[in-house]
């Protein structure tokens, strides 16, 4: 019998205890596994992910998808081989019972497209008596070696094996406040610097103004990133703009990438609404278009480029008037003209402060991947113990990436403990 002890019963430390239990009917090893989640119930976070929807993973070629991990691809790599999409698919609706919908982008979603289902399927596999909540988690220790864990209220368990996955820094109500951290540095481990991953931007009081009111209104674009008077990352993709500032899959990309002191380096993302255009060709595309249809209104014609709310937005700006819906085309002199053209190629939104790392969806930084061996996650410091899940210096970007991270990882540690 091998008893294993997993901290956190948020996805990675479900994953790994449904894992251990599903590789333990493989192999005929014996293994009691017990989760220790320090908040009332276990999955509160899961419940969140994919806007409640739950994106399980992504059906792309590992080779493809270990580039969505930014600097850990190659950390991640082995995992990814060792339990691919394919295989998360079919162990979820093989073993769990739990059918699957693939959608746009190889995204796959339970059918149901409700993250509820998917942590049903998980606490009912393992079973209710595998989970005891409120342990809160303040040490690990190595006796005789075994490891014990020790809670705050000096409650002490003591197992053969131990798997943190205590979570990240993003929405601490959930549990996921970063404690994770202290304790794995109080064990000797290097945190690279934490910050928001997968998080909204909230823009200038200025360029605020912008934002709320197109709030709700969506398009796709290239969207960079400028601090210290030059592009730092660039991206594509669709641009949600909110009453705070900007959202949407091309920002979640791009918020890893800004700095925690960004409002002391000028730094603003910077939209491209035609980036298969060159700046003089939508100049002259305007051009064109006026000189067709002098009596059409402004905000109609360049209403072909962007959506008319975001439309009516550019030509306030590059007015300066409060009502532009009398303006016509004839109206347009080279200077307006100008001032249009250049904002649907250059449209610049200030920040004044770094994203929020509560409301992330994850968290960049974590355990040093040096440290951790990338073949089983066992810590190389600590016998005994394995890192996974947002614990990690891991991040991915969004669409299923960061669950299969938590899964790859999770497989591979039950592997490893099973022999």
């Amino acid at each position: 019998m091998i008893k294993v002890g997993i901290i956190g019963g948020g996805a990675s430390g479900l994953f790994a205890a449904c894992l251990l239990k599903y590789l333990s009917k493989q192999t005929g090893k014996d293994v009691e596994v017990i989760v220790l989640e320090k908040t009332d119930f276990a999955g509160k976070k899961l419940l969140l992910t994919g806007h409640g929807r739950c994106n399980i993973t992504n059906n792309k070629d590992v080779r493809i998808l270990k580039d969505g991990y930014h600097e850990a691809g190659n950390f991640m790599y082995p995992a990814l081989k060792a339990f691919d999409p394919k295989m998360v698919i079919d162990f979820f609706e093989s073993e769990m019972q739990m059918s699957t919908v693939e959608q746009e982008n190889n995204r796959i979603f339970p059918a149901s497209e409700k993250s509820s289902t998917v942590l049903e399927k998980m606490l009912n596999y393992i079973g209710a008596e595998t989970i005891v909540t409120s342990f809160d988690c303040k040490d690990v220790v190595l006796r005789q070696g075994q490891v014990e864990v020790i809670s705050k209220n000096n409650e002490t368990r003591t197992f053969d094996k131990v798997i943190l996955a205590m979570g990240g820094k993003s929405y601490p109500h959930t549990g996921s406040d970063g404690s994770s951290y202290k304790l794995a540095q109080k064990l000797g481990h290097t945190i690279e610097p934490l910050r928001a991953s997968l998080a909204s931007v909230d823009v200038s009081s200025k360029d605020r103004e912008l934002t709320s009111n197109i709030s709700g209104v969506s398009v796709e674009a290239d969207a960079s990133l400028f601090y210290d008077r030059r592009k730092q990352a660039k991206t594509h993709g669709d641009v949600l703009f909110t009453h705070r500032g900007l959202s949407g899959p091309a920002i979640y990309e791009l918020s890893r990438e800004i700095p925690l002191d960004i409002g002391s380096r000028d730094g603003w993302i910077e939209f491209d609404f035609l980036p298969n255009c060159r700046d003089e060709e939508v100049d002259l595309s305007l051009l064109a278009k006026i000189d067709e249809k002098p009596n059409r209104k402004l905000i109609n014609l360049t209403g072909d480029y962007v959506p008319a709310s975001l439309s009516q937005e550019i030509i306030k700006l590059s007015t300066n008037k409060a009502d532009v819906t009398q303006i016509y085309a004839k109206d347009t002199d080279k200077s307006l003209r100008k001032a249009i053209s250049t904002s649907l190629k250059h449209l610049k939104f200030h920040m004044e402060s770094a994203p929020n790392i509560d409301t992330a969806y994850c968290t960049r930084g974590g355990v040093r991947l040096s440290e951790i061996d990338k073949e089983t996650m066992a810590s190389k410091l600590i016998d005994g113990v394995y890192i996974i899940g947002e614990m990690l210096d891991v991040d991915g970007i969004s669409g299923g990436y960061n669950l299969q991270a938590g899964l790859s990882e999770a497989y591979v540690v039950s592997k490893n403990i099973l022999g």
